[in-house]
């Protein structure tokens, strides 16, 4: 698995290099292109694989508590991958814009940043949750998790370095694209690790709670 998720990772990127003046689709800075689909049919399978992990501890009773945290991390992952496909958090920052009359300048794209830093709170709190409850009991999911939340933390990072050269009086462009690049690569391999982290965490799950009835 990890071998096939860095492959696409890796093609996502080369083509964003090589290909991008040839077609906008390849272009990481320009919507609903190749890595948004990708990255969010990823991210859909992750939160599919959260949920199986969730249901299983759900019906196991004991684990019920354990259950919990793990709902809320697929449903936040599969927003997240709705997202890349159809940047629902650009649109919605547009539309608070216009709302609370903080737009009307250049860069004020970025403005959903401040917007959804709630949500980011919440999602650091569920993070520490699962990360206690991995380290406690499985602790190579555990690696795998929170090497994801450090590489999305760092592309949250990335684009707040974005924002501050954007709205800069000048615009080193090679170094905003060279951002464009690093903050979609971090996001991919994000991705790839919480992937990694679901597929340890599953097998564990059912091998503990999962009876199987031989006929």
């Amino acid at each position: 698995m990890l071998f096939f998720l860095l492959a696409g990772d890796i093609i996502v990127l080369a083509a964003h290099i090589f290909l991008r003046e040839k077609l906008g689709f390849f272009d990481l800075d320009v919507e609903g292109n190749l890595a948004s689909l990708y990255s969010g049919a990823k991210l859909w399978f992750v939160a599919t694989l959260a949920v199986v992990n969730a249901l299983i501890l759900w019906h196991a009773k004991t684990a019920r508590r354990s259950a919990v945290p793990w709902f809320l991390f697929a449903a936040g992952v599969a927003y997240i991958g709705l997202d890349d496909m159809m940047g629902v958090h650009e649109r919605i920052g547009f539309v608070l814009n216009n709302l609370l009359g903080t737009g009307g300048f250049y860069g004020e794209s970025f403005n959903w940043l401040l917007y959804f830093a709630p949500f980011m709170i919440a999602a650091v709190i569920v993070f520490t949750l699962l990360f206690r409850t991995l380290w406690r009991g499985h602790r190579r999911a555990a690696w795998w998790f929170g090497a994801g939340v450090l590489l999305w933390i760092g592309s949250i990072g990335v684009e707040f370095l974005g924002r501050d050269m954007i709205l800069a009086a000048t615009v080193n462009v090679s170094r905003y694209h060279l951002l464009i690049i690093m903050e979609e690569t971090l996001e991919l391999l994000g991705a790839t690790a919480f992937a990694l982290t679901l597929a340890h965490t599953l097998k564990k799950t059912i091998r503990e709670h999962v009876e199987i009835k031989k006929t």
